[in-house]
């Protein structure tokens, strides 16, 4: 005998079992700890996802290690001969000009005559004062006995040695302006010009000749503030005129204070110029020693700036991340470019440095494996001025 099933129970039975299902599929959707742990297994796939394509992307730079060693840069300026003095001679007394004892471009020695003048009635004058002195001196003596005596006040004695004093002064002024009438040189040298001929009449404070001292002439050049703590005393230096003749010359003074208007500093350099055959206001060109530093040599193609325009070199750390040094141009030759500012010894980018910024990881390779010259870069680099960078010298 065959059930018949009512359609309605079946209906019933399909939507009970379709609930119970439905039920089941949303418990296991909302179960925390399960979505909990698919999500850390999503995020550790996309985590060595990324480690895998940061390893493989790492930018690669060509590297050589550089170690400083000790550098005399040679600085050149342009300048000029200067005599080491100069003196201008004037009339101390007034006279009339009875003797040349120099003619104008001739040598004379410290102490000999330039110009005498005539000491009119100044002998007389000088004879009259030593009589008085003479006098004077009596008196004195004679007051001073009395006084001693009780015979004189002591008034009187003191009103005679001040006379005595006076006398003797008078003395002294005369022999001085007579002393004046002869005007001798200061300083071995050489007659520049001359403004007087036997015969004027000179008033005190006239002009009477100008002298120079040639031995040794003088270089003067103008070193910069950048350059100044560079240059020591005592230092030997070729020198080569305009007129092609070449000197030695020697660092005697430098100044202390800089020129208000070009911001540098006056340096001289003595010549010996003994036949006085160097001439006063001639251009020279000075290779001057600098002071001796620890200096890394590379090639100008290494050279780049950093955000705020500074010049100076990338290079890496033990950890193969970039380092930005701001450098100090020290000298620059045809060998390469000497540098300071880097530590004694680093590990220079030769190529590459144009795109890899400050404390980026790289991939390193010696310069060694490279095939073209590491320190002549193929990357385009920032151009910088040499010049610029390393300021400019008069």
């Amino acid at each position: 005998m065959k059930v018949r099933l009512k359609p309605s129970l079946i209906i019933a039975v399909a939507l009970a079992v379709l609930s119970v299902a439905w039920i089941y599929s949303g418990q296991m959707e909302n179960d925390p700890l399960a979505s909990a742990r698919e999500k850390v297994q999503t995020l550790k796939d996309a985590s060595n996802a990324q480690a895998d394509a940061t390893k493989k992307e790492l930018p690669s730079v060509r590297i050589k290690d550089s170690t400083a060693v000790p550098h005399r840069a040679i600085l050149t300026y342009t300048g000029r001969t200067e005599v080491d003095r100069r003196a201008v001679l004037r009339a101390e007394t007034e006279g009339r000009v009875i003797e040349i004892g120099a003619e104008v471009s001739s040598r004379l020695d410290k102490g000999a005559l330039v110009v005498k003048l005539a000491p009119s009635d100044r002998y007389a004058q000088l004879n009259k004062a030593e009589a008085l002195v003479r006098q004077r001196t009596i008196e004195y003596e004679a007051a001073r006995k009395l006084a001693g005596k009780g015979f004189q006040t002591e008034s009187a004695r003191s009103e005679a040695e001040a006379n005595l004093s006076s006398a003797k002064a008078a003395l002294e002024e005369i022999r001085v302006d007579l002393a004046r009438t002869t005007l001798e040189a200061p300083f071995d040298g050489i007659i520049e010009s001359r403004t007087v001929e036997v015969g004027d009449y000179v008033q005190r404070g006239d002009e009477i000749a100008r002298i120079v001292d040639f031995d040794p002439i003088v270089v003067t050049i103008q070193v910069s503030e950048r350059e100044i703590n560079r240059v020591e005393l005592g230092v030997v230096a070729p020198i080569e005129l305009v007129s092609h003749e070449s000197l030695t010359g020697i660092v005697s003074r430098i100044a202390t204070t800089a020129d208000n208007a070009t911001r540098t500093f006056e340096v001289e350099l003595e010549v010996e110029n003994e036949d006085a055959a160097l001439r006063d206001g001639v251009t020279a060109k000075v290779r001057l020693p600098a002071q001796q530093v620890m200096a890394h040599l590379i090639s100008p193609a290494l050279l780049t700036l950093d955000d705020q325009g500074t010049v100076g070199v990338k290079a890496i750390d033990a950890e193969s991340r970039v380092i930005f040094y701001p450098i100090d141009i020290v000298e620059d030759t045809a060998d390469g470019m000497w540098i300071d500012g880097l530590p004694q010894k680093v590990t220079l980018i030769t190529v590459g440095q144009a795109f890899v910024a400050p404390g980026v990881k790289v991939k390193a390779v010696e310069a060694e494996d490279a095939t073209t010259d590491p320190n002549m870069p193929t990357n385009p680099a920032p151009a910088v001025s040499v010049g610029d960078a390393a300021g400019d010298r008069s």
